[in-house]
């Protein structure tokens, strides 16, 4: 007689709020979202945008006026009715919302249902919009108050975003500091040479300090070092950086937008990778910076400054070397020692490497992330009770 195969409890669900799903700018989330194992994600939101192929759940409304005017209405009414029925269908026993708009976004409906609610933040969620004196300024501060009270875990993608939870009045027993991580399945093994030229990737706005970069190598082209640049990535600047390379006649490619895949290929044939992210004048500020992590992986030295979270993401001396934020000839001055140092340079391409591997596997990171959700669940059953 055989026996019978052991029944599998289902696993659980937790509801992954994301207003928008899914901005290509935004690979972590999906990232995250892919690789739960224990959790089964129920991805849910307001609506489907251009960007990563990442069909939600559900996102019911369109990019029209009158889908804009849903949207506003569905937010007064607290979001009620199709959500409250899938969540309820789907047996979600957590709402886990991505930044601090999608916090106050779902907090209705996580506490209409009595979910626990997890809310990670990501950057301007802490750094700008909580400064703004305008309306959308004062009615964000007023509702992250709420979400503080109500969720049961705030996750902080760095120590950086930690400290600015603080000082917005977060509970400091609800803060988890948890790093997301990025895929290291295909990681080479090893550098096969040394790469050529110096690479930046990111959207083309004043708080990834890309205009920092072309002054920097302005400076580099100055003391004989004709090093070419490839900014990958698109944005407002776009234009006013054709026109400053063409002036300073630098050897400049700019592909603009490229898929994860044309990146890393960029990535492993550079031989510096430059982000200089600073402050924007709104106050928004870097939080991590994952594409440290992308680079270091491909065992490619970083330069950069000493800004936000980027501290965390670069070890400084190790993995990478930081100037001085804003400080141009600095960051000249770290971009000449590694061209002229491809022997350090290689070796601190190694050192990031390495530690991608040992401590930024999304996989490892998103089974910490469950010990979260398992932590959190517990706790407000044991309240129920």
């Amino acid at each position: 007689m055989v026996p019978p195969s052991p029944v599998v409890p289902p696993s659980p669900v937790v509801a992954v709020w994301k207003a928008t799903w899914l901005p290509a700018s935004q690979t972590f989330i999906a990232n995250q979202v892919g690789s739960l194992s224990r959790w089964r994600p129920l991805t849910i939101g307001l609506r489907r945008v251009e960007g990563l192929p990442v069909v939600p759940d559900l996102a019911p409304f369109g990019d029209g006026l009158p889908s804009r005017v849903g949207q506003r209405v569905s937010a007064l009414a607290g979001h009620r009715g199709v959500y409250d029925a899938v969540l309820r269908e789907s047996g979600a026993r957590l709402v886990h919302a991505h930044f601090g708009t999608g916090g106050t976004g779902v907090l209705p409906v996580a506490r209409r249902l009595g979910l626990p609610l997890v809310v990670t933040f990501h950057g301007f969620d802490v750094t700008s919009l909580p400064r703004r004196q305008d309306r959308a300024g004062r009615t964000y501060r007023r509702r992250l108050r709420a979400v503080f009270e109500y969720a049961d875990a705030l996750v902080a993608v760095s120590e950086f975003v930690v400290e600015r939870l603080v000082e917005l009045g977060a509970p400091p027993a609800k803060i988890r500091l948890h790093h997301i991580g990025i895929p290291v399945d295909h990681a080479p093994t090893q550098r096969v040479d040394a790469g050529r030229g110096v690479t930046f990737v990111g959207r083309l706005v004043p708080k990834k300090g890309v205009e920092d970069l072309v002054a920097a190598m302005v400076v580099l082209r100055r003391t004989g070092r004709d090093v070419p640049l490839r900014i990958i990535g698109d944005g407002p600047l776009m234009p006013q950086l054709r026109r400053t390379a063409a002036q300073a006649r630098l050897d400049v490619e700019l592909p603009g937008f490229c898929t994860p895949d044309e990146v890393a290929a960029a990535l492993r044939a550079s031989a510096i990778f430059c982000a200089p992210s600073r402050t924007a004048p709104d106050g928004d500020s870097e939080a991590f910076g994952m594409v440290f992590l992308e680079a270091a992986l491909q065992g490619v030295p970083v330069v950069a400054y000493r800004h936000g979270g980027v501290t965390e993401s670069v070890a400084d001396g190790v993995t990478g070397l930081l100037a001085p934020e804003g400080d141009v000839e600095a960051l000249a001055a770290h971009l000449a020692t590694l061209v002229d140092d491809p022997a350090r340079a290689r070796a601190l391409g190694e050192a990031g490497r390495r530690r991608v591997l040992d401590h930024f596997d999304v996989r490892e990171q998103t089974r910490r992330l469950e010990d979260i959700y398992d932590e959190v669940t517990a706790t407000a059953a044991a309240r129920r009770r």
